[in-house]
């Protein structure tokens, strides 16, 4: 396989070999490798550094911290990183793949299903939002499937960490159709705004689409914030109860994770 220079500068350190190519996009490259003498297997992310402002490495150097910090079984875990002049290189551990392509594949997944992934990410939320750390872009491509059906939250690209003095937060981060009422109307926010992306998330897990679709931007908008939410008739009482404690237009009417996990429907789960 060809690699890239930066690529070669990395895996003399023998650390690492390239199995092969798992994605690429605009972040830059991820692939599929091997620690050398334990047979680990992990996931290498380049990310060059052409093109990007001091800000925007800035960013990735943040998300760096944060995940190093993070120490969940439904959270990506960070093994290594390093930096040449050209590339950063972030090392993860390897999981299957994107609960977007298992929603691709299957369009709707059964309750029961769903209620084992809302399970994990509540439980990743409350860990992230104890710590004060708000995710800000969670959707089904930032969620990675591993073994045994683990889901890990992963793409910390636009996490911010609070601090004490810090309550809330004004920049806009994250994407449309999974973002917050509060977020598309431009007011500050916390870590409530996540739930609002879990309830999205897990709606369409189930329904086969999010609650508020269409191609116009300043449509969607408007549907975020004014629309009320519709549920299917197959939903279970419980299962709606679920979802209309996270998407509520305000977001201090939002179920917080602490309780979100002694909820009916994620509290009768046995796992």
């Amino acid at each position: 396989m060809a690699q890239s220079k930066t690529s070669h500068e990395f895996l003399a350190q023998n650390k690492y070999i390239i199995m092969h190519q798992l994605g690429a996009g605009c972040f830059g490259k991820v692939f599929k490798a091997r620690r050398r003498y334990t047979g680990q297997i992990v996931a290498l992310k380049f990310i060059p550094k052409r093109g990007k402002t001091d800000r925007d490495l800035s960013s990735l150097r943040q998300e760096i911290n944060i995940l190093k910090r993070l120490r969940h079984d439904n959270i990506i875990l960070m093994l290594d990183s390093f930096e040449t002049a050209e590339e950063i290189c972030v090392v993860t551990e390897f999981a299957q793949g994107e609960l977007f392509d298992v929603f691709r594949d299957e369009k709707k997944l059964p309750e029961n299903e769903v209620r084992w992934i809302a399970s994990q990410l509540v439980s990743a939320l409350h860990y992230l939002h104890r710590n004060r750390i708000i995710h800000r872009d969670l959707k089904p491509q930032n969620i990675l499937v591993g073994a045994n059906r683990v889901v890990k939250v992963c793409d910390f690209g636009f996490a911010r960490a609070l601090s004490d003095q810090t309550h809330c937060l004004h920049s806009i981060k994250g994407t449309p159709l999974y973002m917050a009422p509060e977020l598309v109307q431009e007011k500050s926010y916390d870590v409530k705004a996540d739930l609002w992306s879990l309830g999205v998330i897990v709606y369409e897990l189930y329904v086969g689409k999010p609650p508020f679709y269409t191609q116009s931007l300043y449509s969607l908008i408007h549907m975020i914030v004014q629309n009320p939410v519709t549920y299917p008739q197959t939903m279970s009482p419980t299962f709606r109860s679920f979802l209309d404690a996270i998407l509520q237009k305000d977001p201090t009417n939002r179920l917080p994770t602490e309780q979100l996990a002694k909820h009916p429907f994620i509290a009768t789960h046995a796992r």
